[in-house]
């Protein structure tokens, strides 16, 4: 495929991959269901005379979603396919540097902020760079990044992806200045005068191909070239996708909001409407004569005229019928059954009374089993993050010294070439654990069997092995007890 790069070109690309995603109302539904996932669900309704109320248990269930496919332990390390002194501790070296991009980077809480936006959107992105020092990871939502074949899910087989980003007008021009290009004729989009923004901005399109085995990008606005053409010498694109549900022939997911959208607003009319009958008909209705009264006054201790004899009955007062209780029996069993049926059940989300461990764990799992697929998605996308992560050290990294373990806490410091790195040589392996409190539970009722029966003797291994939840300073202890070993020794 021939990769244009001239401002004309570059542009009708931009313009057709925006008219794909209104054809398809991809920025509609992106909107409604981040409103509907915030509890911003009446939005545009034009209903002033009634009341609004929100019942948003979609928040809830995409929270629980989100929870049971995320990890909170999530952890990643390589080790060669051929075992030398030298392949052993290349691989030590790695795995150091992977755990501290983890460290550094934020992964396991980034991790939710993805898979939350492909519960609502269908969609989470993680665009990996390098900041200067090290690899850096930020979320993209999923209305800012266009692929050139939109139905193809693989984002390392399209032809080239564009991001798009709205950037202050000053720092795009120093930009444009710094790559030496015409950073005079750089303007501002016509919308943001009539915006929040106080300060002008421009929306910057990077464009990322790959060409010769590598990928390349360049960057430009409306106006003019930004950046030119330039290599960043990586082998994938620096993008890690995750899709909630994937749909046939496209480039964009499905989440779990779309299908919950119709029962929600099903509830929110119907509690609407019983608000509307309770202020309407929670009051007595008084009915008076108009042949022997004008008008009728509710003022505290005011006189009523009236034509003829006053000891006759000129006004009564009535009660309007309840209202029936099948609407509010309506409305729990919507959204419960809801829930159900996206596995959100009372024993999943925690509101139960743990009487039989055991019991709950298992109900528990039963209720993970649908999102297996998810899960598995999940830890595909973790390694897509590793083989990324790995080809911007083996690219950005170059030469620099890293500390080695000899010993019991011995290390050595050397200069170690991280641009030598053969990832062929080496297999990812990733763990990435889900916790709650009854497998945690389960966890530490094990452990103690194991101590008591003397299967576990060591106690620096059973405190290593509890849950970091379960014990606070676990990391000092295990501090203590590695002193008090060194002493003894």
């Amino acid at each position: 495929m021939n990769i244009e790069t001239d401002l004309k070109n570059v542009l009708a690309e931009y313009r057709r991959c925006v008219n794909y995603n209104i054809l398809t109302d991809y920025y509609e539904k992106s909107q409604m269901h981040e409103n509907f996932y915030l509890g911003n669900q009446w939005y545009k309704v034009n209903a002033p005379d009634l009341d609004k109320p929100v019942l948003n248990f979609i928040r809830r269930v995409c929270s629980f979603l989100t929870a049971m496919v995320t990890s909170d332990d999530i952890n990643v390390f390589v080790s060669p396919y051929i075992s030398s002194p030298e392949s052993v501790e290349s691989a030590d070296v790695i795995n150091i540097e992977l755990e501290r991009v983890i460290e550094r980077a934020k992964l396991k809480s980034v991790c939710r902020n993805v898979v939350r936006d492909s519960v609502v959107n269908g969609d989470g992105y993680l665009y990996w760079m390098f900041d200067g020092q090290t690899a850096m990871c930020e979320v993209i939502k999923g209305t800012n990044i266009m692929f050139a074949n939109p139905y193809l899910n693989d984002v390392q087989k399209q032809p080239f992806i564009m991001i798009e980003k709205r950037e202050y007008l000053e720092k795009v021009k120093e930009s444009a200045k710094k790559n030496r290009q015409n950073a005079a004729v750089v303007k501002a989009d016509e919308d943001y005068m009539s915006s929040i923004e106080s300060v002008p901005m421009a929306t910057l399109i990077t464009k990322m191909y790959k060409k010769d085995g590598q990928v390349w990008y360049m960057q430009f606005t409306k106006d003019c070239i930004v950046c030119p053409p330039k290599p960043l010498g990586y082998r994938l694109y620096p993008f890690a996708k995750f899709t909630w549900d994937r749909q046939s022939d496209s480039c964009r997911g499905m989440g779990a909001v779309e299908n919950l959208i119709p029962n929600q607003i099903a509830v929110n009319k119907l509690w609407a409407m019983a608000l509307l009958h309770q202020k309407s008909m929670a009051f007595p209705k008084i009915f008076f004569d108009k042949t022997k009264i004008d008008s009728w006054s509710n003022k505290v201790g005011a006189a009523i005229g009236v034509i003829g004899n006053p000891n006759e009955a000129v006004a009564t007062s009535f009660k309007a019928a309840d209202m029936s209780d099948q609407l509010v029996d309506l409305v729990e069993k919507t959204i419960a059954f809801t829930k159900e049926f996206m596995g959100a059940n009372d024993t999943s989300l925690g509101n139960v009374t743990p009487q039989n461990t055991s019991a709950i764990l298992a109900v528990q799992r039963s209720a993970t089993i649908p999102l297996e697929n998810q899960k598995q998605e999940f830890y595909q996308f973790l390694e897509d993050c590793v083989l990324i992560v790995l080809d911007i050290i083996r690219t950005d990294y170059g030469k620099r010294y890293v500390r080695t373990a000899v010993g019991d806490g011995v290390y050595k410091h050397q200069i170690f070439d991280f641009s030598a790195l053969d990832r062929s040589r080496f297999s990812q392996s990733i763990q990435a654990d889900t916790s709650t409190p009854w497998s945690e539970g389960l966890q530490m009722q094990t452990l103690e069997n194991l101590y008591a029966k003397q299967i576990l003797t060591d106690a620096r291994d059973y405190v290593a092995a509890i849950p970091s939840s379960q014990l606070k300073n676990k990391q000092q202890i295990l501090k203590k007890l590695d002193e008090n070993m060194k002493l003894k020794t």
